[in-house]
């Protein structure tokens, strides 16, 4: 069965040719000329939306709060002549709001430019564990970080020209034993103002170091991430923490890198830079996080001994369709280049984004085309299927 697609286009010619080239395309289209229309068609279970920004009207800015509101999961696309730079703002707002868009089409376009953002995988399905909305309470966090009951996924990272793995992301999780695997959605904020980050912290350190001694010691030497939490970024005691359950693990702190957010950064300028710089002398190196979702990146790296510059998926996600998306990436790669440091695309999700990386010079990626988030028992299993197959891609 053919999946549908809402179409709002105020032009009665496009909109009579945006019906027949997705028609063309397997799916089975519902027009409308208005934001009225369209939330009375609008079904939950309708796959994509296609919204036309043109004139005046602000029709299409509804129906994304419209969609937003009902936390839809249908792929948007973005269409109309209100020019490229209009097209990208509007995306960018309706992935602020949760929702997944595919893609944009500027007036005119043709039937293969509306086939090749049909045939786009959808995007990166939400990690279940990440979805949930329940909280926990300090003392049941408590009791699981003292039962041991905090562990770490991983998600590789990967040489985008040689196709090694170049490192493994500790990702947090809570094992629970009502609500089963919860991710740090459900309890990291609450760790951060109940006064437990440092001892979550370390548990996930713990853990994840645990784990990199185990897979060195099978000759797995790929680079080990951990998030640092903005709260302990500034902490005098964590440069010591970590040197000891580095040397606990006998693993070299040049092993280790830590990867710590552009928002956590500007917070406390002077104590991130002394933080980081103390880090830096003790061998681990350090990386910027979700590069370009900030708003000091000029500042911070020129004051903030970076190792590392993880492009942000925000980024990732439109390039190989969107030509200003496609600008920040280059010139953020250049520019990490130009500063000594490797540069990381985070959430490749498909080929198209493979491609697009390695085409600008990115060094490594990670993303859902890779590898999923997984436990830590199954990474020498990837790993070997990996490395049986990597050139074919």
């Amino acid at each position: 069965m053919s999946a549908e697609i809402l179409i709002m286009e105020s032009d009665q010619d496009w909109r009579g040719l945006m019906s027949e080239y997705c028609t063309n395309h397997g799916y089975r289209p519902t027009t409308v000329a208005d934001f009225a229309a369209f939330s009375q068609a609008w079904r939950p279970e309708t796959g994509l939306a296609a919204l036309s920004l043109s004139g005046a009207r602000t029709d299409s800015i509804d129906a994304i709060r419209f969609l937003a509101d009902r936390e839809a999961d249908a792929g948007l696309i973005l269409t109309g002549d209100a020019g490229p730079r209009m097209l990208s703002a509007a995306g960018r707002l309706a992935r602020a709001r949760g929702l997944r868009v595919v893609g944009t089409l500027m007036q005119p376009f043709l039937s293969a430019d509306v086939g090749q953002l049909l045939s786009r995988p959808r995007a990166e399905v939400r990690d279940p564990t990440m979805e949930m909305k329940a909280q926990i309470t300090h003392d049941d966090l408590q009791g699981c970080i003292r039962r041991g009951l905090v562990k770490t996924w991983f998600q590789p990272k990967i040489e985008l020209h040689g196709l090694q793995l170049a490192g493994m992301e500790a990702l947090v999780r809570i094992d629970h034993q009502a609500l089963g695997i919860i991710g740090p959605g459900a309890f990291l904020r609450l760790a951060e103002e109940s006064g437990l980050i440092l001892e979550l912290t370390e548990a996930i350190v713990c853990e994840a170091f645990s784990w990199g001694a185990r897979w060195r010691a099978q000759g797995i030497s790929a680079q080990l991430a951990v998030n640092l939490p903005p709260p302990l970024l500034i902490d005098p005691r964590l440069p010591n923490i970590l040197h000891s359950w580095s040397e606990t693990f006998s693993l070299r702190p040049e092993h280790i890198t830590l990867e710590v957010t552009e928002h956590s950064a500007v917070n406390d300028a002077t104590a991130t830079l002394e933080a980081i710089t103390r880090l830096r002398l003790r061998g681990f190196r350090i990386s910027i996080d979700d590069f370009g979702t900030g708003y000091s990146n000029m500042a911070l790296l020129n004051e903030l001994p970076y190792n590392e510059m993880k492009l942000d998926q925000s980024f990732i996600r439109n390039a190989a369709l969107d030509s200003e998306a496609r600008a920040i990436v280059q010139s953020s790669i250049e520019l990490g280049h130009r500063l000594g440091m490797q540069v990381v695309a985070e959430g490749v999700a498909c080929q198209e984004d493979w491609d697009l990386v390695a085409e600008l010079g990115c060094d490594e990626c990670q993303g859902y085309f890779l590898a999923r988030p997984m436990q830590p028992a199954n990474l020498v299993d990837w790993l070997r299927r990996w490395n049986k197959t990597r050139g074919d891609r």
